[in-house]
């Protein structure tokens, strides 16, 4: 049997949730022990630190302050900033002191920044092909 479609809450709006009766049971017993006060309060409670031990990590990569001369590139494994800078001799990463590394493979997939390295290639700068 297909799986019906559940309808996107709105504001305001409450969702029924069907729970196995074992379940209802053990927070039955839970109502009026550690602050506990009814069904729903556990239920958000136990959904509140499941959501957040199963949050999608955060990208290694990420971009911010772009410019015709450079991108800055937050790096979450190695808690660093990477500036990337662009010049008419080339593309340069700083942190890495190289002209290839992860940090520019990955300013090189950033559609902003594939129009800054276009136009600069037009202009006659050494950048890579993109």
């Amino acid at each position: 049997m297909p799986r019906r479609i559940e309808k996107e809450p709105t504001e305001g709006d409450y969702t029924t949730i069907k729970l196995p009766n074992d379940l209802v049971n053990s927070m039955d017993k839970l109502i009026g022990t550690y602050g506990f006060k009814s069904r729903a309060e556990i239920v958000k409670e136990a959904l509140r630190e499941l959501l957040t031990k199963y949050k999608p990590p955060l990208p290694r990569f990420d971009h911010f302050n772009m410019g015709v001369h450079g991108v800055r590139i937050t790096d979450r494994q190695l808690h660093r900033i990477a500036d990337i800078r662009f010049s008419p001799e080339g593309i340069f990463c700083e942190l890495d002191e190289s002209e290839s590394c992860g940090h520019i493979e990955f300013a090189l997939t950033v559609p902003e920044i594939k129009e800054i390295i276009r136009n600069k290639r037009k202009e006659g700068w050494k950048l890579p092909d993109i």
